[in-house]
């Protein structure tokens, strides 16, 4: 009857905790929908993203704004969380996390896992028995190095490993409806190779929280809000917590001591309690009260694995050498290479400015800034902002972009509700007085107007008096008026529209190729 009481007690906590990202993943996918214009203002709907304290790293340095620095409080009361338990978020909050494990969920039995088999476990207990223990630097640690020091030189990399950024851009591309690729990507390694795989080797952001955890694992169990505690003594060596940990932990398993365990990368999920077949080996705590206890249950049902020898002796001080394989040193190197050619693509594709909304138009900061959250098109009341593909280089990839041919923008009516949802900083608030998008310029040789015709159009759109005609009632743009808000070039009625806005001190360039107009 006890076994029973405290197997029922973790499908308890494992239900509990299905509830609680389930939960989250709700609230992330109603908040994206939310941000659709009027975007809610409490809670924000950019609250979920601000819980990313890279992007809150990358603000201060890019968008240089201490307002938009604190503006991310919610990700340094995660970081403080962090530094007192575990990398927590990654298995009870994250979203993408959520999704990766839900598609684990999903596998046919067909598919196997990769999971650490007898002769890895066994030599794991023997650099234990002869007091070798290195410190291994995995290639997710060196892609937080690149993404770190690429962001000092304007290079924003968070909209490819950002999981946030990832999710939320993925979510607001299936409302649409739209094809969200690097999600599908990424849930297709999930599926077919390893659920936590992302998270394992490549997340930067679960690297800043391994980080930062390793720094606070000194504390006992009683001060940490959840972690994992091991006594040393019921332990008998089967090596089934490593086996079951999603994230590769061996420090259950390899770990001598009881206590605390102060592996980095634990995330608390509690997988290891419910694997363990010793009463009472491992425990997941909070403040020192056990939330979840190990059962007990028969090993052979359970895991049908055999106690591994438990070495007799542990030998001298263990090795703590940094060491990095052949395979992580070869992935490190291609890593960086992609990236650095990736930023060179994007140089190369970037073409000079193009239309930003208000607030955007220094296109530097805006590019070491933006996030590609998405949050701006979404908020946007007219659809006038889109995101861009590839076709100008992977460096403006899925940056948002002004189409006045779409719609206008109606900065003056909405209070900007793109600058208001943008949570990093790359889209700053301006009186409607100081906005200048751009500059709208009339193609003398198509407008009908100056064909002899008589067509006002863009006039009566203008809600800024920015166009003014001859008297032959030709139009010309008056530019110390124009905001550049494209309500004349979406109302021109010839198929390319004869009056188009481009960036500031750009030249015209028309469809067919030539230079020509004015103003």
């Amino acid at each position: 009857m006890q076994k029973r009481v405290k197997k029922s007690g973790l499908r308890r906590v494992e239900t509990w905790r299905w509830v609680v990202r389930l939960a989250f993943l709700a609230f992330f996918v109603v908040l994206t929908f939310l941000a659709a214009y009027p975007p809610i203002y409490a809670p924000p709907s950019n609250l979920f993203l601000r819980f990313d304290p890279l992007a809150g790293l990358f603000a201060l340095t890019a968008a240089r704004s201490a307002s938009v620095f604190f503006g991310y409080w919610p990700a340094w009361v995660l970081l403080g969380l962090t530094l007192l338990s575990s990398r927590f978020f990654c298995s009870w909050i994250c979203p993408l996390g959520t999704c990766f494990d839900i598609v684990g969920a999903l596998k046919p039995k067909a598919l196997r896992y990769y999971r650490p088999h007898g002769k890895e476990m066994k030599a794991l207990v023997e650099e234990r028995r002869r007091g070798i223990r290195p410190r291994r630097i995995r290639v997710k640690y060196i892609i937080l190095l690149l993404v770190l020091v690429l962001s000092l030189v304007g290079v924003n990399l968070l909209y490819l490993f950002s999981p946030l950024v990832v999710f939320n851009r993925g979510v607001y591309l299936i409302l649409l409806p739209q094809v969200p690729v690097l999600l599908i990507i990424l849930l297709l390694i999930a599926f077919l190779y390893r659920p936590r795989f992302w998270c394992e080797e490549i997340c930067p952001l679960g690297v800043l929280f391994s980080l930062v955890s390793m720094v606070g694992k000194r504390p006992k169990a009683v001060f940490s809000p959840l972690s994992v505690v091991k006594d040393q003594e019921a332990c008998i060596e089967c090596g089934a917590c490593y086996r079951n940990c999603p994230v590769g932990v061996d420090k259950s398993f390899t770990r001598e001591e009881s206590g605390r365990l102060r592996s980095a990368d634990c995330t608390a999920c509690g997988r290891c309690v419910d694997a363990c077949p010793t009463e009472g080996a491992l425990a997941l705590t909070s403040f020192g009260l056990d939330l979840s206890r190990s059962s007990g249950v028969s090993r052979k049902r359970r895991t049908g694995e055999k106690a591994l020898e438990k070495p007799a002796s542990y030998g001298e001080e263990p090795d703590q050498r940094l060491t990095v394989t052949r395979k992580e040193f070869i992935a490190s190197v291609g890593i960086g290479a992609v990236m650095v050619a990736g930023y060179g693509v994007g140089l190369k594709g970037s073409g000079g400015p193009v239309l930003r909304m208000p607030g955007a138009q220094d296109e530097s900061v805006f590019l070491a800034a933006c996030t590609r959250c998405a949050e701006c098109v979404r908020a946007c009341p007219t659809g006038c902002i889109k995101p861009m593909g590839i076709e100008d280089g992977f460096q403006k990839l899925w940056t948002p972009r002004f189409h006045p041919r779409t719609a206008p923008c109606t900065f003056d009516k909405c209070d900007q509700a793109c600058a208001r949802v943008c949570p990093s900083g790359a889209i700053t608030r301006q009186a409607p007085e100081y906005v200048a998008i751009g500059t709208a310029q009339v193609n003398r040789s198509t407008c009908l107007a100056w064909k002899g015709k008589i067509c006002v159009v863009c006039k009566e759109r203008c809600r800024f008096n920015a166009i003014d005609v001859d008297e032959h009632r030709r139009p010309h743009v008056n530019t110390d008026n124009c905001t550049g808000c494209g309500a004349c070039q979406t109302a021109c009625p010839t198929e390319s529209a004869s009056i188009q806005v481009f960036p500031v001190g750009r030249s015209p360039e028309w469809n067919g190729g030539g230079r020509r107009g004015g103003r």
